[in-house]
């Protein structure tokens, strides 16, 4: 596939790209979460999992963050990486992960799910405005393997595609070209354990924003940056015709549950394009840009607000699901049932 650059093009400003720990060809990114109407038993739902991500099969890179979802559920989330598949298959497949996830109760006032996706290097790209080394950084480019060199392939419409190695020979086109999520109805779900056939090509993102070690941006970034960024998030989540399946708006969290200056989007799309026309052409995404490139413009002096993103395309039968007594707008459970919802036990 061409690649969209303009010819010559030469970037405003630095920004860098992760490189994985040579040998890496694909990664494991996994979300477990605990989901409750109110906020302490989320929390301690998910505390009772923490120790599950310990010992010698541990995660290499555990971030934790909670969200209030469209149907005003609170959900408590772990956010887990391996850079070895294999070793989150031992890890999954261990007694002490199994028997807890296969133990959870289907009825109750708590509910909990995880996404799993085994992610092909060459199908992930990522995007930083600072080096870790001048800005500590969440994500998978917090693995002290990961390097984070400079790229040239940014500051255009479409570098995010070019930065996904696979765009080059691979049109990524989805298996799910319109989502039309079928109506929310909680008595389908809740009290039961289902699984979601995902489709394939669907598009991950996670991105970020850490104004912990702010002094010149911060308090610009947080008046008038990240409400329209909320914004945005919350228009994803409410319409589905965008072609976004989830967005998930968390504050970021330390293992214990204290806030940290950080927060996160995880979302969900049908395909790369949906992901894409929604960045280049969508009001809401416009308006975060334009409020981004305003704050910098003011000339106070270097960036001291980082920002980052990791997006992926997902190939069919990569992406693995299960909702234990979660209500019917969660995750991937909206889309249709000719997309195969199971229930499992």
């Amino acid at each position: 596939m061409p690649r969209t650059g303009p010819p010559g093009h030469t970037p405003r400003f630095p920004a860098y790209s992760s490189r994985l720990p040579k040998g890496t060809d694909a990664f494991v990114f996994a979300q477990y979460a605990c989901q409750a109407r109110a906020a302490d038993q989320a929390a301690e739902g998910i505390a009772a999992l923490a120790e599950l991500f310990t010992g010698a099969h541990r995660p290499d890179v555990l971030d934790r963050g909670s969200f209030v979802d469209s149907a005003g559920a609170h959900n408590v989330v772990w956010l887990a990486y391996w850079f070895d598949p294999q070793t989150y298959d031992r890890w999954q497949q261990s007694e002490s992960v199994r028997s807890a996830w296969d133990q959870l109760p289907a009825d109750g006032p708590v509910g909990h799910w995880r996404e799993v996706c085994v992610i092909p290097a060459e199908r992930n790209e990522t995007l930083h405005t600072h080096r870790r080394e001048d800005y500590a950084t969440s994500g998978l480019s917090q693995y002290e393997a990961v390097d984070l060199p400079e790229t040239p392939v940014h500051d255009y419409w479409g570098a995010a595609r070019d930065r996904i190695d696979a765009s080059a020979v691979e049109a990524l086109e989805p298996a799910l070209p319109v989502f039309e999520p079928r109506p929310a109805q909680e008595d389908e779900t809740l009290g039961r354990r289902l699984t979601v056939e995902v489709p394939g090509n669907v598009a991950l993102i996670r991105t970020a924003q850490d104004w912990s070690a702010g002094t010149l941006y911060r308090e610009k970034y947080l008046a008038d940056v990240k409400p329209v960024k909320d914004r945005g998030v919350d228009f994803l989540a409410a319409n589905p015709d965008s072609g976004c399946i989830a967005a998930r708006n968390l504050d970021e969290q330390s293992p214990d549950g204290s806030p940290l200056q950080r927060a996160c989007t995880v979302a969900w799309f049908a395909s790369l394009d949906h992901l894409l026309t929604w960045c280049r052409s969508h009001r809401t995404h416009l308006e975060i840009y334009a409020s981004f490139f305003q704050m910098v413009s003011g000339g106070e002096g270097p960036l001291d607000v980082a920002f980052w993103h990791e997006v992926s395309v997902l190939p069919g039968g990569s992406v693995t699901t299960e909702y234990v007594n979660c209500h019917a707008r969660t995750g991937f459970l909206p889309l249709a049932t000719h997309h195969h919802s199971t229930v499992t036990a």
